[in-house]
Protein backbone atom coordinates (compact mmCIF):
# COMPACT_ATOMS: atom_id res chain seq x y z
CA UNK A 1 0.00 0.00 0.00
CA UNK A 2 2.85 2.40 0.90
CA UNK A 3 4.58 1.68 -2.41
CA UNK A 4 1.32 2.46 -4.24
CA UNK A 5 1.19 5.89 -2.54
CA UNK A 6 4.80 6.58 -3.51
CA UNK A 7 4.26 5.46 -7.12
CA UNK A 8 1.05 7.49 -7.47
CA UNK A 9 2.77 10.59 -6.03
CA UNK A 10 5.75 10.17 -8.36
CA UNK A 11 3.47 9.81 -11.39
CA UNK A 12 1.43 12.93 -10.44
CA UNK A 13 4.63 14.91 -9.87
CA UNK A 14 6.04 13.93 -13.29
CA UNK A 15 2.74 14.70 -15.00
CA UNK A 16 2.60 18.19 -13.44
CA UNK A 17 6.17 18.92 -14.55
CA UNK A 18 5.42 17.72 -18.09
CA UNK A 19 2.26 19.82 -18.17
CA UNK A 20 4.14 22.93 -17.02
CA UNK A 21 7.00 22.50 -19.51
CA UNK A 22 4.57 21.83 -22.38
CA UNK A 23 2.59 25.02 -21.79
CA UNK A 24 5.77 27.02 -21.20
CA UNK A 25 7.03 25.99 -24.64
CA UNK A 26 3.67 26.82 -26.23
CA UNK A 27 3.68 30.21 -24.57
CA UNK A 28 7.22 31.00 -25.77
CA UNK A 29 6.59 29.84 -29.35
CA UNK A 30 2.96 30.85 -29.96
CA UNK A 31 2.18 33.24 -27.07
CA UNK A 32 -0.77 31.08 -26.05
CA UNK A 33 -2.03 31.27 -22.46
CA UNK A 34 -3.92 28.06 -21.75
CA UNK A 35 -1.99 27.08 -18.63
CA UNK A 36 -4.34 25.96 -15.81
CA UNK A 37 -3.07 26.64 -12.31
CA UNK A 38 -6.01 24.69 -10.86
CA UNK A 39 -4.68 21.56 -12.57
CA UNK A 40 -0.94 22.15 -12.20
CA UNK A 41 -0.59 23.04 -8.51
CA UNK A 42 -2.79 20.27 -7.03
CA UNK A 43 -0.93 17.69 -9.11
CA UNK A 44 2.46 19.14 -8.22
CA UNK A 45 1.90 19.54 -4.46
CA UNK A 46 -0.25 16.42 -4.06
CA UNK A 47 2.33 14.34 -5.94
CA UNK A 48 5.12 15.51 -3.63
CA UNK A 49 3.04 14.78 -0.51
CA UNK A 50 2.12 11.27 -1.66
CA UNK A 51 5.70 10.56 -2.73
CA UNK A 52 7.24 11.56 0.61
CA UNK A 53 4.46 9.91 2.63
CA UNK A 54 4.87 6.59 0.80
CA UNK A 55 8.65 6.73 1.19
CA UNK A 56 8.39 7.47 4.94
CA UNK A 57 5.95 4.61 5.52
CA UNK A 58 8.05 2.03 3.65
CA UNK A 59 11.30 2.93 5.46
CA UNK A 60 10.47 1.12 8.79
CA UNK A 61 9.38 -1.99 6.85
CA UNK A 62 12.71 -2.03 4.96
CA UNK A 63 14.66 -1.67 8.22
CA UNK A 64 12.69 -4.53 9.80
CA UNK A 65 13.27 -6.80 6.77
CA UNK A 66 17.01 -6.04 6.80
CA UNK A 67 17.30 -6.75 10.53
CA UNK A 68 15.31 -9.98 10.13
CA UNK A 69 17.63 -11.14 7.32
CA UNK A 70 20.75 -10.52 9.43
CA UNK A 71 19.14 -12.26 12.40
CA UNK A 72 18.33 -15.36 10.30
CA UNK A 73 21.91 -15.58 8.97
CA UNK A 74 23.44 -15.27 12.45
CA UNK A 75 20.96 -17.75 13.88
CA UNK A 76 21.93 -20.33 11.23
CA UNK A 77 25.65 -19.82 11.92
CA UNK A 78 25.01 -20.08 15.66
CA UNK A 79 23.20 -23.43 15.24
CA UNK A 80 26.06 -24.75 13.09
CA UNK A 81 28.70 -23.79 15.67
CA UNK A 82 26.58 -25.26 18.43
CA UNK A 83 26.48 -28.61 16.62
CA UNK A 84 30.27 -28.53 16.13
CA UNK A 85 30.70 -27.69 19.80
CA UNK A 86 28.53 -30.65 20.87
CA UNK A 87 30.45 -33.00 18.54
CA UNK A 88 33.78 -31.81 19.98
CA UNK A 89 32.51 -32.32 23.52
CA UNK A 90 31.57 -35.92 22.71
CA UNK A 91 34.98 -36.52 21.15
CA UNK A 92 36.66 -34.92 24.15
CA UNK A 93 34.73 -37.19 26.53
CA UNK A 94 35.68 -40.29 24.50
CA UNK A 95 39.38 -39.34 24.51
CA UNK A 96 39.29 -38.57 28.23
CA UNK A 97 37.71 -41.94 28.94
CA UNK A 98 40.32 -43.72 26.84
CA UNK A 99 43.14 -41.78 28.53
CA UNK A 100 41.96 -42.87 31.96
CA UNK A 101 42.04 -46.53 30.86
CA UNK A 102 45.57 -46.16 29.49
CA UNK A 103 47.05 -44.58 32.62
CA UNK A 104 47.34 -47.98 34.32
CA UNK A 105 48.82 -49.66 31.24
CA UNK A 106 52.61 -48.96 31.08
CA UNK A 107 52.91 -50.59 27.64
CA UNK A 108 50.85 -47.84 26.00
CA UNK A 109 52.68 -44.76 27.37
CA UNK A 110 53.39 -43.41 23.87
CA UNK A 111 49.75 -43.71 22.89
CA UNK A 112 48.77 -42.06 26.15
CA UNK A 113 51.02 -39.06 25.43
CA UNK A 114 49.59 -38.76 21.94
CA UNK A 115 46.06 -38.86 23.31
CA UNK A 116 46.92 -36.23 25.92
CA UNK A 117 48.33 -34.01 23.19
CA UNK A 118 45.16 -34.43 21.15
CA UNK A 119 43.14 -33.77 24.29
CA UNK A 120 45.01 -30.49 24.87
CA UNK A 121 44.44 -29.39 21.29
CA UNK A 122 40.75 -30.22 21.61
CA UNK A 123 40.53 -28.11 24.77
CA UNK A 124 42.03 -25.13 22.92
CA UNK A 125 39.58 -25.64 20.04
CA UNK A 126 36.72 -25.90 22.52
CA UNK A 127 37.72 -22.59 24.18
CA UNK A 128 37.89 -20.90 20.77
CA UNK A 129 34.45 -22.21 19.86
CA UNK A 130 33.04 -21.03 23.19
CA UNK A 131 34.40 -17.52 22.54
CA UNK A 132 32.87 -17.50 19.05
CA UNK A 133 29.62 -18.83 20.50
CA UNK A 134 29.46 -15.98 23.04
CA UNK A 135 30.17 -13.41 20.32
CA UNK A 136 27.36 -14.82 18.18
CA UNK A 137 25.02 -14.78 21.17
CA UNK A 138 25.74 -11.05 21.68
CA UNK A 139 25.21 -10.29 17.97
CA UNK A 140 22.00 -12.32 18.02
CA UNK A 141 20.70 -10.34 21.02
CA UNK A 142 21.51 -7.01 19.32
CA UNK A 143 19.75 -8.04 16.12
CA UNK A 144 16.69 -9.23 18.04
CA UNK A 145 16.56 -5.81 19.72
CA UNK A 146 16.92 -3.99 16.37
CA UNK A 147 14.22 -6.19 14.85
CA UNK A 148 11.80 -5.44 17.69
CA UNK A 149 12.52 -1.69 17.45
CA UNK A 150 11.92 -1.68 13.69
CA UNK A 151 8.67 -3.64 14.13
CA UNK A 152 7.56 -1.27 16.92
CA UNK A 153 8.25 1.77 14.72
CA UNK A 154 6.17 0.25 11.92
CA UNK A 155 3.29 -0.61 14.29
CA UNK A 156 3.49 2.85 15.92
CA UNK A 157 3.28 4.63 12.54
CA UNK A 158 0.20 2.63 11.50
CA UNK A 159 -1.43 2.99 14.96
CA UNK A 160 -0.97 6.80 14.97
CA UNK A 161 -2.52 7.04 11.51
CA UNK A 162 -5.49 4.88 12.52
CA UNK A 163 -5.92 6.74 15.85
CA UNK A 164 -6.01 10.14 14.12
CA UNK A 165 -8.67 8.93 11.69
CA UNK A 166 -10.75 7.37 14.51
CA UNK A 167 -10.59 10.54 16.66
CA UNK A 168 -11.80 12.70 13.77
CA UNK A 169 -14.72 10.37 13.04
CA UNK A 170 -15.73 10.26 16.72
CA UNK A 171 -15.70 14.07 16.98
CA UNK A 172 -17.90 14.41 13.90
CA UNK A 173 -20.29 11.73 15.16
CA UNK A 174 -20.64 13.45 18.58
CA UNK A 175 -21.40 16.85 17.05
CA UNK A 176 -23.99 15.36 14.69
CA UNK A 177 -25.63 13.39 17.49
CA UNK A 178 -26.01 16.45 19.72
CA UNK A 179 -27.68 18.44 16.95
CA UNK A 180 -29.98 15.57 16.01
CA UNK A 181 -31.22 15.16 19.60
CA UNK A 182 -32.35 18.81 19.75
CA UNK A 183 -29.41 20.14 21.81
CA UNK A 184 -29.37 23.60 20.21
CA UNK A 185 -27.69 25.71 22.92
CA UNK A 186 -24.19 26.64 21.73
CA UNK A 187 -21.25 26.86 24.15
CA UNK A 188 -18.57 29.18 22.72
CA UNK A 189 -14.85 28.84 23.27
CA UNK A 190 -14.99 31.94 25.54
CA UNK A 191 -17.14 30.10 28.13
CA UNK A 192 -20.45 31.79 27.16
CA UNK A 193 -23.59 29.91 26.08
CA UNK A 194 -25.98 31.25 23.42
CA UNK A 195 -29.62 30.19 23.15
CA UNK A 196 -31.53 30.16 19.83
CA UNK A 197 -32.69 33.68 18.94
CA UNK A 198 -30.04 35.45 21.06
CA UNK A 199 -27.81 38.20 19.61
CA UNK A 200 -24.70 36.12 19.00
CA UNK A 201 -26.34 32.77 18.35
CA UNK A 202 -26.03 32.85 14.56
CA UNK A 203 -22.51 34.35 14.76
CA UNK A 204 -21.25 31.42 16.81
CA UNK A 205 -20.46 29.08 13.91
CA UNK A 206 -17.85 26.91 15.63
CA UNK A 207 -19.17 26.09 19.14
CA UNK A 208 -16.97 24.21 21.59
CA UNK A 209 -19.97 22.25 22.96
CA UNK A 210 -23.71 21.84 22.43
CA UNK A 211 -26.19 21.69 25.33
CA UNK A 212 -29.82 20.67 25.62
CA UNK A 213 -30.73 23.10 28.43
CA UNK A 214 -29.48 26.25 30.17
CA UNK A 215 -28.99 24.28 33.38
CA UNK A 216 -26.72 21.82 31.59
CA UNK A 217 -24.62 24.67 30.12
CA UNK A 218 -24.26 26.40 33.50
CA UNK A 219 -23.36 23.09 35.18
CA UNK A 220 -20.56 22.74 32.61
CA UNK A 221 -19.14 26.15 33.64
CA UNK A 222 -20.66 28.34 30.91
CA UNK A 223 -22.40 31.66 31.64
CA UNK A 224 -25.08 33.70 29.85
CA UNK A 225 -24.01 36.66 27.66
CA UNK A 226 -24.09 40.10 29.34
CA UNK A 227 -26.35 41.46 26.63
Amino acid sequence: MEMAFAFLGFFAFLFSLGYGVYHLVRYVLKKEKRFSKKLFWPLFIGGLILLFTGAALTEPDAAAANADKKYSALNTEYKSLKQEHEALEKEYEAISSEAKKLKDDTKDQDKLKQLEKENSELKKTQKSLKAENETLQQDKTKLEKQLKEAQNRTASTKENSEHSSTSTNKSNETSSADTAEGCLIKGSKNGIYHTPGSTYYERTTDPAEMFCSVEEAEAAGYRAPKR
